[in-house]
């Protein structure tokens, strides 16, 4: 049987529910350029997920849109810039 090698392989643990926030209050969080982030990806929104190679990285929003966030990471020695809604990004403490 041929290997499936599909976008979402290897994430049973990365994408599960059960770390995830209930509610609505993260979407709630006001962003400014500048600010530095953290991708956590949020399993329940198909739509703009991340490549899983994001999981848990910094970086720093470049632009907002009204429903997208555009965010410079630094992947090695490579800036990738990464545009996906507000739901998986959480502001850096």
């Amino acid at each position: 049987m041929p290997k499936s090698h599909g976008i979402r392989r290897k994430t049973r643990h990365i994408l599960t529910k059960g770390n995830m926030s209930r509610g609505l209050s993260y979407l709630l969080t006001n962003y400014s350029v500048g600010d530095k982030v953290v991708v956590v990806i949020d399993p329940r929104e198909h739509k703009t997920t991340p490549h899983r190679r994001f999981q848990g990285r910094v970086g720093n929003i470049k632009e907002i849109g009204r429903r997208t966030v555009k965010v410079d990471i630094l992947v090695g020695e490579k800036l990738k810039l990464l545009q996906t809604k507000f739901n998986h990004i959480r502001p850096m403490k």
